[in-house]
């Protein structure tokens, strides 16, 4: 009932104290993550595409799709942004040490710019990888690397270049599903894409990044699409949601907190402006 809790990536583990970042700045980073305990149903959605690193231990990925993925140790897993994942560190005899890197639409595309090479078709989804020598020297030279300034942002890009060329040489398919991803990410429309991930706890700049978009061209499209702002346009979808909430039993203090209302009556403003009636008035209808 309600809303689930979901966890957007990589800017909800920049707090975690089992990760280190070593470089990070906005939804580009390179994190290092240790874990010693099982991690249960923790889900989570990618703003950015995402290499996933196992260093050692062994981890289960699943989306929403019901695809599921066994990482081992000494393998490294692609992941393009806006999947859904339910993920588990199964536990064995070895801690779980992992790197992960991620890369936003931006760094994406002017990455792809510079090859120059012609666009592929194919079907972006999420495959494991190829690794090389330099891969394995490239990772292993993090482990013991500790920049004065973790946001510096020229360097990020920099590194993270540095890795999608070393992946792009043993893996003839990586460019190809950086293009396809960013391809299908134009031609989606909107609407129907948040109407079908609408309940996930997003913000607006979140859906913006996931669209592949500027905040700015990500609400003029939208505006033009629906003839709504996408902030008025997720609270009217969140109003219906805490109706049906409403009548299967849940109080308005609890619906309130569950829609991210820490006020009551904001939240029954918020109502009131979308049906006319208060939760209390229309609940009895």
């Amino acid at each position: 009932m309600g809303k689930k809790e979901f966890y957007t990536l990589p800017q909800a583990m920049y707090d975690l104290n089992v990760v280190r970042p070593i470089l990070s700045c906005k939804n580009n980073a390179i994190l290092h993550k240790k874990l010693s305990t099982d991690m249960l149903d923790m889900e989570k959605v990618i703003l950015s595409h995402t290499l996933v690193y196992i260093k050692s231990g062994r981890v289960k990925l699943q989306t929403y799709d019901y695809e599921e993925f066994i990482l081992n140790e000494g393998e490294m897993l692609f992941m393009p942004r806006d999947r859904y994942l339910i993920s588990d560190y199964i536990n064995t005899d070895k801690q779980m040490d992992v790197h992960l890197f991620f890369f936003d639409h931006t760094l994406t595309n002017e990455f792809l710019q510079s090859l120059k090479t012609e666009k592929l078709t194919t079907k972006s989804t999420i495959t494991k990888l190829n690794l090389s020598q330099n891969i394995s020297n490239y990772i292993d030279t993090l482990a013991d690397t500790h920049y004065k300034n973790r946001t510096d942002e020229a360097l990020l890009k920099i590194k993270l270049f540095e890795l999608l060329h070393l992946v792009a040489e043993v893996n003839e398919n990586f460019i190809s599903l950086l293009q396809a991803h960013e391809l299908q990410k134009k031609e989606t429309d909107i609407k129907t894409y948040m109407l079908k991930h609408y309940d996930k706890k997003l913000t607006v700049d979140e859906w913006a990044m996931l669209s592949g978009y500027s905040l700015s061209t990500f609400t003029r499209r939208f505006k033009k699409e629906t003839g709504s702002s996408p902030k008025k346009w997720l609270i009217e979808q969140n109003m219906h949601m805490a109706n049906r909430d409403l009548k299967d039993g849940m109080n308005v203090s609890e619906c309130a907190a569950e829609y991210g209302y820490a006020n009551t009556s904001n939240f029954i403003k918020a109502y009131k402006e979308i049906f006319h009636k208060t939760p209390k008035q229309h609940t009895m209808t």
